[in-house]
């Protein structure tokens, strides 16, 4: 072996390593972004500062799924949507067409608008609207079996407030 093919297979050698390295990083930074926000009694009371518009607008309690077909967390939190019967809409970049074998029945909305205001958080985004658009409660799932529980949270009202109560932060379940 000559020594520029060694250097080479080294250098080939250490960027994947490398690559390893950074995927290992941002996969720990997700989990660490669910657990740092939270405090003793739950999460941060901050409310999201989202609008999604008047598509979105309707009877209070709207859930609403921003997904990615490229994301397989974010397939695996659309079955588990389905799969509890859960009246979820999905919001997305993509093309409807996209979403036609992968919503398993669920409504699907295309809406460039929509999704910058939520692009800037990595998929899947569980949230739920109020009746003018607005979200109230947000959840950013780092595991499928966080839906379960946020979905039987958001569905029990909380005492002195309706189950759109503004009073939960941007990566709150309650």
């Amino acid at each position: 072996m000559t020594p520029t093919t060694a250097v080479t297979v080294l250098t080939w050698a250490a960027i994947i390593l490398l690559f390893f390295g950074l995927a290992a990083v941002l996969r720990e930074v997700r989990l660490l972004r669910g657990m740092v926000t939270r405090t003793t009694d739950g999460f941060v009371a901050v409310p999201p500062d989202l609008v999604l518009g008047p598509r979105f607008a309707g009877d209070g309690g709207r859930i609403v799924a921003a997904v990615d077909s490229g994301c397989p967390l974010c397939l695996t939190v659309v079955e588990r949507l389905a799969g509890l019967g859960a009246e979820a809409t999905l919001l997305t970049h993509e093309p409807g067409t996209t979403w036609a074998d992968l919503a398993h029945g669920l409504p699907v909305v295309s809406d460039g608008e929509a999704w910058r205001s939520v692009s800037h958080l990595a998929p899947p985004v569980l949230m739920l609207l109020d009746g003018t658009g607005r979200v109230r409660r947000m959840l950013l799932p780092v595991r499928a079996g966080e839906v379960d529980t946020t979905l039987a949270e958001w569905a029990v009202p909380k005492a002195g407030g309706d189950s759109g109560d503004a009073g939960v932060g941007a990566h709150s379940r309650s």
